[in-house]
């Protein structure tokens, strides 16, 4: 017995001696797929979008990425015998489009320009694509190809704060399919403990075979008395499979993701109240349900609900949906081409209509931004040739728009530069460069209930940018949270 007990604990050394070999060699080859992101030419508006063997060489040297205007991780992918760089969207967005604007940087601290192949802001989401070939130190990961399970071990890899290259964290999953709050970055998340922090953003998450199961995306906070506090037990990847999923629609359909195109406007309205007792304006539902508010002409919506404007939304594709960030998550999950199922209702009585979903295009973002800014008659687009030119048809006189909208004085023709949420706390504003870009941007703040159009004199190139805040509603007291299908 005795005996059996030495063998035993022998082979349970070995084990654990083994597996922390292995672990190791893993790194080892992960570490060389693995990039520094730098960006050393931005704008001011975002855009809408190896080596093997011992990893001592990465930490020979300090990175110098003190002249980068963002920071971040990345990580190699190799397609068609090609190699590619994965990184979030947020860590390229601002950056310009022309030569020197992105570089990475390899384990041995080597710099590749690299330019942005394509990418998708919602999901957070970016592929670049090498200028300068990569050299023989860069290695390559692969997604795993099979779900992650809680309590699985992970190991989170990047750059965290900038400063510390080929950092790695180890963990465990918490959580899968976690959702987020925001404009952009809200759906399919891995929950684990492996902490990552500014810096990290668009590295790994690998797992103990060394496959990427999730991109770094973000992290949370918690309330305090002063302010926010981060949770370094609670971090975010955005799952394997939509990564996948988003690589091979970038990379097949010129840069872009595929979405589906219905045809539909879907609203919820909320009343923006204020409460005596905190003196903080709340939002107080007038629409319980989401409501079909709008239907696009010759759209795969237009024969089957052009008469049902104003009836509620109950089910999509036999999904319960009670509020517009669920609608969004279904909806998110539509193919192009596929059969969808809409349970509407009004007066206590429901009817399930079918139709056939399109793939949205850009001409139809162009429509959205034309309809959305001449449903005010004080707007008009004048020009779309290139750039978009805007038109105030009226004078406004009212205290509110001299104080806020004192660019409404005199010449009333003005260039749209930028479109997102300007405010005292900062800006997110994405470029506008064409009508489609214009609709995309309204497409992306819908949820809010307003958008911010960002506008320079037409006729003076030196004019200062300067903005104006639509209510969707037409009503600053009214927020029309919404979103286009």
């Amino acid at each position: 017995m005795k005996k059996i007990s030495t063998i035993g604990m022998m082979l349970l050394f070995f084990s654990i001696n083994n597996a922390q070999i292995n672990t190791e060699d893993m790194l080892d080859n992960a570490l060389s797929a693995v990039v520094s992101v730098g960006v050393f030419k931005i704008e001011g508006t975002k855009q809408e979008l190896g080596f093997r063997g011992r990893s001592d060489v990465a930490y020979q040297k300090m990175l110098d990425l003190s002249d980068a205007y963002s920071k971040g991780s990345g990580y190699v992918i190799k397609v068609g015998g090609k190699f590619y760089v994965c990184t979030n969207a947020h860590v390229v967005e601002l950056a310009k489009e022309e030569s020197g604007a992105i570089y990475v940087f390899s384990i041995n601290r080597n710099k590749y320009e690299v330019k942005i192949k394509g990418g998708d802001s919602f999901y957070d989401y970016a592929v670049l694509e090498f200028v300068t070939p990569p050299g023989s130190e860069i290695t390559s990961l692969a997604y795993a190809t099979t779900e992650p399970r809680v309590g699985q071990r992970v190991y989170a890899i990047g750059n965290p704060l900038a400063e510390y290259p080929y950092t790695v964290s180890d963990g465990i999953v918490s959580a899968k399919n976690r959702v987020r709050d925001g404009m952009t970055g809200k759906y399919g998340f891995i929950q684990s403990t492996a902490t990552i922090i500014w810096g990290n953003s668009g590295g790994p998450l690998v797992n103990e075979a060394g496959e990427v199961i999730g991109m770094n995306s973000q992290i949370a906070f918690g309330p305090e008395d002063k302010g926010s506090l981060w949770q370094p037990q609670i971090n975010f990847a955005l799952e394997a499979k939509i990564c996948n999923r988003l690589t091979d629609d970038i990379l097949t359909n010129n840069g872009r993701i595929r979405r589906a195109f219905l045809g539909i406007e879907v609203s919820q309205n909320y009343d923006s109240q204020l409460d005596y007792y905190t003196m903080k304006n709340v939002l107080v539902k007038r629409d319980q349900l989401p409501v079909i508010s709008n239907v696009f002409l010759n759209s795969p919506a237009d024969r089957a609900l052009s008469s049902k404007t104003g009836y509620t939304l109950y089910k999509v594709n036999g999904e319960e949906v009670r509020n517009m960030e669920e609608v969004l998550g279904v909806f998110e999950n539509i193919k192009p081409n596929s059969s969808v199922s809409l349970t509407i209702g009004k007066d206590g009585r429901t009817e399930t209509v079918m139709l056939t979903a399109s793939t949205l295009a850009p001409d139809q973002m162009a429509t959205l931004a034309k309809s959305m800014i001449e449903s005010d008659p004080s707007y008009k687009i004048t020009s779309t040739t290139g750039e978009v030119d805007i038109s105030f048809k009226q004078a406004y006189s009212g205290a509110y728009e001299q104080r806020y909208n004192n660019r409404w004085q005199g010449n009333n023709e003005y260039r749209v530069v930028g479109v997102g949420l300007v405010s005292d706390k900062g800006n997110d504003v994405w470029r506008v460069n064409s009508l489609a870009d214009l609709g995309v941007g309204i497409r992306f703040y819908g949820l809010a209930g307003f958008y911010d159009l960002v506008t320079v004199d037409k006729f003076n190139s030196q004019s200062k940018p300067q903005s104006t805040r639509i209510y969707i509603s037409g009503d600053q007291n009214v927020l029309k949270q919404t979103l286009w299908y």
